[in-house]
């Protein structure tokens, strides 16, 4: 029963805080072009710094909260974001507003694809989620988060249909602020443990699985701070879409993934997560290829639609493998070095992506992005391929049920 109750908390969290993420990863780019007219270069920089402290913190606070226990981190790192949004309220000076843009975690780290917004919190919710299941409904159950967070994003993304910024922010503030609050009652019964000298070959077995996944994570982080960031502005300078369409389109992308995910427990199950993860990384792909190349926004629409859920849809059985084949003692430290791994990169395709649609067509940074996901496909097969907890049917498990 405690169980069940601290993983309707954490998925109240974290809808609350995907609210609030739908909401800035539509306007933030919009309010620092529109309301502070920013050069793309400058917007740049802003998102490269918010991708660059993001990893930072999830790498040092997923290591610690592995020692020390997650709940406490946990907190504090989902205090950062209504600080951030508050920072964005109060002013507009430009070194305050990094200030803001690396404690929230904007541009890569905040946007709305993908589920909302993870940033530093990611290793300790998975971690904490992990402890409250098992391996036969952990895909499951990481599929309803990520079901929840995306549908509650989309709720956030309707919102941006409100013209003012300040307002927006406003909601945001709350929501955010909700989200650290719905934690307080969690309960953690991970004990953290000391490393012993006896444990060393379990050390270098799970060090060699997070250095795989942070490899697939690094070039998976640099084509999407390459596009992700600035889709918005792409979608209002370069389709002439209002921000309340934007915002729409973000909400049917959110709702679409969470749709997409009802499948991937069973389809993990079917196809097991090596063919899964190229199947749908490869349709991907393909839509984010054709998209800068379209001139027309209904057109455009339909790729960014794409392109989006299927990215997403088998993160879910991704981050049930990582748990699965990792130790209990280095979770929030895998999550973490993943994150990071996939977040530092991001950090060149956001300064450079920004400075490169001022020098460039539009559809250099998205070619180099899909340069770097042919490679990031390739090399799940050549990591996982012959791996038996990767590839093996029947891992989705049973349907959740947190009654």
């Amino acid at each position: 029963m405690g169980a069940n109750r601290d993983l309707y908390l954490l998925v109240i969290s974290r809808g609350a805080r995907s609210i609030a993420g739908g909401i800035l990863s539509v306007v933030i780019g919009l309010y620092y072009k529109h309301q502070l007219h920013l050069s793309l270069t400058i917007i740049g920089v802003l998102f490269g710094i918010g991708a660059l402290f993001t990893p930072l913190l999830a790498l040092w606070i997923g290591r610690y909260s592995d020692r020390h226990g997650r709940k406490k981190l946990l907190l504090l790192t989902l205090g950062f974001l209504p600080l951030a949004v508050l920072i964005m309220l109060l002013t507009s000076n430009l070194f305050l507003l990094a200030v803001s843009s690396a404690l929230g975690g904007f541009g890569i780290a905040g946007g709305l694809v993908g589920g909302g917004v993870g940033a530093s919190v990611a290793p300790m919710q998975t971690a904490l989620l992990a402890e409250k299941t098992n391996s036969s409904n952990r895909t499951t159950v990481f599929s309803a988060f990520t079901i929840v967070s995306s549908v509650t994003g989309s709720a956030g993304a309707l919102l941006s249909n409100i013209s003012n910024y300040y307002t927006l922010f406003a909601i945001a503030l709350a929501f955010s602020a909700f989200s650290f609050v719905a934690v307080l009652p969690v309960h953690e019964n991970f004990a953290p443990v000391k490393r012993v000298r006896g444990e060393a070959s379990a050390d270098r077995k799970d060090m060699s699985l997070i250095k795989k996944f942070a490899t697939t994570g690094m070039l998976n982080g640099a084509s999407q701070g390459l596009i992700i960031p600035f889709l918005p502005i792409i979608l209002r300078y370069h389709f002439l879409l209002t921000m309340g369409e934007i915002g729409d389109l973000f909400a049917i992308g959110g709702l679409l993934t969470a749709f997409s995910m009802i499948f991937t427990p069973y389809l993990t199950s079917k196809l097991g997560f090596v063919r899964f993860i190229v199947v749908s990384r490869t349709i991907s792909t393909a839509f984010t290829l054709v998209f800068p190349f379209v001139t027309s926004a209904i057109v455009a629409s339909v790729c960014y639609l794409a392109f989006t859920s299927f990215r997403a849809i088998a993160l879910p059985s991704q981050q049930s493998l990582m748990m699965d084949i990792v130790s209990e003692k280095s979770r929030a430290f895998a999550t973490g070095s993943n994150q990071s791994a996939r977040l530092f990169p991001a950090v060149l395709g956001s300064l450079s992506s920004g400075a490169m649609q001022e020098a460039f067509p539009i559809y250099v940074p998205f070619e180099i992005a899909v340069a770097l996901n042919a490679v990031n496909i390739y090399l799940y097969h050549l990591f996982f391929g012959r791996m038996p907890e990767a590839n093996r049917a029947g891992r989705s498990g049973p349907a959740l049920h947190l009654d």
